[in-house]
């Protein structure tokens, strides 16, 4: 069968690329990689051959081609890659660097303990969200090792240690100040960001997967390649964007989101920043003391911040208390965020704990959502002449209970609860509270609906209201990918929105 495919070496963070024209699936080149591998002395031998390789090319820039093999001094991108040069299905990579081999990017065995060849095809399934994975039932012994968490200096835990902590394994309920149970809007929040968060996994695109498994091979963030520190942006974008979603148009936050940097505020209390190792005590450590660094430094106000490290596998967060004088902070412990790929449930506390830190009320909201709604495909005229900013005209008027101009609000179409939010400081606050409840397609979402959706990982049903008619919603992918065009999320730069593939029944 002509299926082409690679096998790729990484040694001494080199990487040679040979390309297989025909038979790479795993029963093909696959068990051959294997049997060759399980051959004595087969590791030593080739990393004595690629030495030699590197000898030989020793001032020579890469990538560097040889008829089938191209030498790399960085990992490849084979889905970016000119396929006139390596047009691949299969890639099996052999990691000498940290003894282990790869499938199609995901980390399967670990090179000192390898199955019988002919156990590899059954190792290769897919999971529940239709992504390539290593089977449940591998026996633990071949399957690879996590890499040792890295070596935190002292100095990274300076600013941990020089400030009083008042609770260094806090409830989220502490630190926000509210109720362990989840309110009706909490929930629908909650739900919408694990089905957004089980889309994004689901995707061909983000590779998510792979993703967390690039984040235990690295020591700190700055390892991370461009588009994995978008991807990882991407996600945890979900929780604080303005949950304002349209499949007609891509919804930009040019302003909120600038080119790569450590440190970006999603609001103007909330900071966060990617990190590797959270479930390391000193790695978690670390990563809150650069939070709590950059909050001091970047802002003066007396208040309550809070900072969110993220390594896409898990979260942890923290909340300093600023006054003019002193400061004190407490956190969270490290938070399972992704679910595991083989469980049937979609929630985890870390995907909670983001929707109920972005569901707080949010002064700029309006402004927020405004700026969303003016980058629209559709809406990019329709307040071209409007000054959107954060003060509100003054109306020298009979003032209306602001009770009563949030219930008109809750009977207005989104367009006109923006336009409502442009008449004077009480509209936009009556707008604001609105504006704090999911849309997707114009339909305000006020509760999850007991009906199931067909695919639970990946999709949500809610009851929800447009104009005041109720409606039921039911949002994501049916049982194929082949449904909808659009994925939820395409990462091509900082400034991508979002697109929500959505259907509803009335």
């Amino acid at each position: 069968m002509s299926t082409p495919g690679c096998y790729v070496y990484r040694y001494r963070n080199i990487y040679f690329a040979y390309y297989r024209r025909y038979d790479s699936y795993p029963e093909g080149l696959g068990v051959e990689m294997l049997q060759c591998l399980r051959l004595p002395h087969a590791i030593t031998k080739k990393q004595q051959e690629l030495e030699e390789m590197l000898d030989e090319l020793d001032g020579q820039s890469l990538p560097k081609e040889f008829d089938d093999l191209i030498i790399f001094d960085q990992r490849p991108n084979f889905d970016d890659m000119d396929k006139s040069l390596m047009d691949v299905s299969w890639i099996y990579g052999i990691d000498l660097d940290h003894n282990v081999f790869r499938v199609n990017g995901i980390p399967f065995y670990s090179l000192e303990c390898l199955p019988e060849p002919e156990d590899f095809p059954k190792h290769v399934v897919n999971d529940f969200y239709d992504n390539l994975a290593c089977a449940p039932e591998c026996p633990p012994k071949y399957k690879y090792k996590r890499p040792a968490a890295p070596v935190v200096d002292d100095s990274d835990l300076k600013t941990y240690g020089s400030l009083v902590c008042t609770g260094p394994d806090a409830s989220l309920s502490g630190l926000l100040g509210i109720n362990d149970t989840l309110s009706t809007n909490e929930q629908v929040r909650v739900s919408l960001l694990e089905m957004m968060i089980g889309q994004c996994i689901y995707s061909t695109h983000l590779k998510i997967s792979r993703l967390t498994h690039e984040f235990e091979f690295i020591s700190n963030h700055n390892q991370l390649m461009d588009e994995e520190w978008l991807a990882g942006c991407s996600l945890i974008r979900l929780a604080f964007v303005p949950q304002v979603f349209d499949v007609r148009s891509m919804f930009a936050h040019p302003t909120e989101w600038p080119s790569r940097k450590e440190f970006i505020w999603a609001r103007e209390d909330t900071v966060i920043c990617l990190a590797t190792h959270l479930d390391n005590e000193r790695c978690l450590q670390a990563s809150m003391s650069r939070l709590i660094k950059t909050i001091l430094e970047q802002r003066d106000a007396p208040g309550d911040y809070f900072g969110v490290a993220f390594s896409v596998s898990q979260c942890a967060i923290v909340k300093v208390v600023k006054d003019a004088y002193t400061a004190t902070f407490s956190h969270t412990a490290a938070l399972q965020f992704l679910p595991s790929f083989f469980s049937e449930s979609p929630s985890t506390p870390g995907i909670i704990a983001l929707a109920r830190l972005g569901y707080r009320i949010d002064p700029a909201l309006f402004v927020r959502v405004m700026n969303v709604w003016c980058h629209s495909f559709y809406y990019p005229d329709l307040f071209a002449h409007t000054r959107i900013d954060g003060a509100p005209p003054s109306v020298n008027s009979v003032a209306l209970p602001a009770e009563l101009w949030q219930e008109i609000a809750l009977y207005l179409d989104l367009q006109d609860v923006l336009i409502l939010g442009l008449v004077s400081k009480l509209c936009r606050e009556a707008a604001s509270t609105v504006l704090r409840y999911p849309h997707v397609l114009g339909h305000r979402l006020v509760a999850v609906s007991k009906e199931m959706p067909r695919s639970p990982l990946r999709a949500a049903s809610f009851t929800a209201e447009r104009a005041g008619t109720p409606t039921r919603v039911f949002i994501g992918l049916g049982s194929s990918r082949k449904e909808f065009v659009y994925p939820l999320l395409y990462a091509t730069s900082p400034d991508s929105g979002f697109f929500i593939p959505a259907s509803w029944t009335i």
